[in-house]
């Protein structure tokens, strides 16, 4: 992550993987099940998602998951409007 959004706008994993997240700025960033849709935010508690409610305070970094479950997630960054996150487990 930047200082207002992710760098890429998806990623691949394995199933029973977990993913890195980092905080490369020294911005904070809460990020959350979900997406920003049209400006509003969605959140979203999808089947077989990890549940995920961290908060970064800058320059760090944070491990969510396991993802067990094969499928596409959604995740996005509750201060940053459109900053959203595909996770797609294989």
């Amino acid at each position: 992550m930047n200082g207002q959004q992710f760098i890429q706008s998806s990623v691949t994993i394995h199933k029973g993987s977990r993913l890195t997240l980092i905080d490369d700025a020294a911005v904070v960033h809460v990020i959350q099940n979900g997406a920003w849709e049209n400006g509003t935010i969605r959140p979203l508690q999808e089947p077989g998602a990890p549940k995920v409610n961290s908060q970064f305070n800058g320059n760090d970094r944070q491990t969510i998951g396991p993802f067990l479950a094969a499928g596409t997630y959604h995740l996005y960054c509750i201060v940053h409007p459109g900053m959203n996150l595909t996770v797609i487990v294989q």
